[in-house]
């Protein structure tokens, strides 16, 4: 019979070590070289250890969306009918942009700035002059 101790690294092994008091980290995580300290800041991925994390500046991607722009530029509010199309228009080539930049550069998350941190010194790489690029695409 297996001791609890003994125990406890079969089931941790087997992805079950949560159960009985162990940490909820998978194996490797430890060791991961990014992690997420802003889960609200993440756009697009789950989990809290990325392996190919990428940042942006959300309000500079969006000041350049052409429907956001008209938003700013036409000084619309919510009690316009024409903001709302707008907006609806232009979250979704924001989101398009990050489906499109983590399909093409094999992103598993995307976040804000400082919302994934990069452990050891290094940086995450900094994607925002890349969405721009793909929101301002017609």
């Amino acid at each position: 019979m297996l001791g609890k101790g003994a125990l406890r690294l079969v089931l941790l092994c087997a992805g079950v070590g949560s159960l009985l008091g162990a940490p909820n980290v998978a194996l490797g995580e430890e060791d991961a070289a990014f992690e997420v300290v802003d889960p609200e800041g993440i756009y697009l991925g789950k989990g809290t250890h990325p392996k190919a994390p990428g940042a942006l500046v959300a309000d500079d991607v969006w000041k350049e969306i052409p429907e956001y722009k008209k938003i700013l530029a036409d000084e619309l509010t919510e009690d316009d009918a024409a903001y709302h199309l707008l907006m609806l228009k232009a979250t979704e080539r924001f989101n398009q942009a990050l489906k499109s930049l983590a399909k093409r550069d094999s992103h598993d998350m995307l976040g804000e700035t400082g919302a994934i941190v990069a452990k050891g010194g290094g940086k995450v790489p900094d994607v925002t002059s890349e969405m721009i690029k793909l929101v301002t695409r017609s």
